[in-house]
């Protein structure tokens, strides 16, 4: 253990209001911030034992607190983009579930629309489609009046095929 070392406590006592101050410039929530100075503390009592006093003991200080403060901010910058990652992941994952459980209720109606006689099956197609009688009527060569009658007979048998299951 080098003479350093020894002294961690008083250079702790020495240091720790301007170790704090570089906590706070890199870290803004506190209890992340509490955090990187334990982490400064560790980094500063491993570097200690390498100290060959080419600088002052305080330059070496910062230097430690500062390259722990960056790796500090580099792993909770990937935290957070993993964790960014993992939400869209999710969102997408909630996204595909939600398009198959709509494919799979569009193609169970499309099967219940495909048992019913072709024109009320065409109708029923146009109407989910949103087009007006008048569209249906030239459409399909039916009146305006026989595509209504149609339509609802339609409705009415898709009604009861879909209570069926």
């Amino acid at each position: 253990m080098s003479e350093y070392q020894q002294n961690f406590e008083s250079i702790i006592s020495k240091y720790r209001l301007s170790l704090f101050k570089v906590a706070s410039t890199f870290e803004a929530d506190p209890t992340l911030r509490l955090d990187l100075l334990q982490e400064m503390f560790v980094a500063i009592w491993q570097a200690l034992a390498s100290f060959k006093e080419q600088s002052s003991l305080h330059t070496f200080i910062y230097k430690v607190a500062y390259n722990q403060a960056l790796t500090h901010v580099t792993k909770q910058r990937k935290n957070q983009n993993f964790d960014e990652l993992t939400e869209s992941i999710e969102c997408k994952r909630s996204d595909i579930e939600s398009h198959v459980s709509a494919l799979q209720s569009l193609s169970y109606l499309t099967n219940k629309i495909g048992k019913l006689p072709i024109i009320q099956r065409q109708l029923i197609t146009l109407s989910l489609e949103g087009v007006c009688y008048n569209d249906m009527a030239e459409i399909s060569g039916l009146s305006v009046t026989n595509v209504g009658v149609q339509l609802n007979r339609a409705k009415t048998k898709l009604n009861k095929l879909l209570e069926r299951e």
